[in-house]
């Protein structure tokens, strides 16, 4: 019987790939249809930086968690890390050009993407110097507190993505 480890790297990063495409369709989908039956949605939502924000994130969620469950160490894991550090980036420079909180200004939500721009650079420096307990830490701190809490933060009543998923589903 072959290796079946030699099989994941074939396999996973197209799942992943396809997974992180439909997650994508499926967000874009509810927030066209929000904007085309809900008028009265808040402007922040038709601006491209949320939408570009809310983009990364929705692709970097479903591969953040594919790196967790799936085996560490191959081609696969390395390509989606880096491609999840680059989404992960992308959120974080991108949440600068929002400003639902504090119109004009920033908000405390924004010190996740400071951290996140913090983080990403040393993930990927743990990960070459082969310190994999520093990285798995990291990498899981940043799994929690940059898309878990930071992402609950985006329902508080009011907010674009909070509005948009209580008019969805009231």
């Amino acid at each position: 019987m072959a290796n079946p480890s030699a099989f994941y790297p074939k396999i996973t990063l197209p799942i992943a790939v396809v997974g992180s495409a439909i997650v994508f369709l499926l967000a874009a989908a509810g927030i066209g249809n929000a904007l085309l039956t809900h008028a009265e949605m808040p402007d922040a939502l038709r601006k491209g930086a949320v939408i570009a924000h809310l983009t990364t994130v929705f692709l970097a969620l479903p591969l953040g968690i594919s790196q967790l469950v799936l085996p560490k160490g191959t081609i696969r894991h390395r390509t989606v890390g880096y491609i999840w550090c680059a989404l992960m980036t992308a959120t974080a420079l991108i949440s600068f050009a929002v400003h639902e909180i504090n119109p004009g200004g920033f908000s405390p939500i924004h010190v996740f993407s400071v951290a996140t721009l913090v983080s990403v650079p040393l993930i990927i420096f743990f990960a070459r110097t082969g310190r994999v307990p520093q990285h798995q830490r990291s990498v899981l701190i940043l799994m929690i507190g940059g898309l878990v809490i930071a992402g609950l933060f985006t329902f508080i009543p009011g907010r674009a993505l909070g509005t948009l998923v209580y008019r969805l589903f009231h």
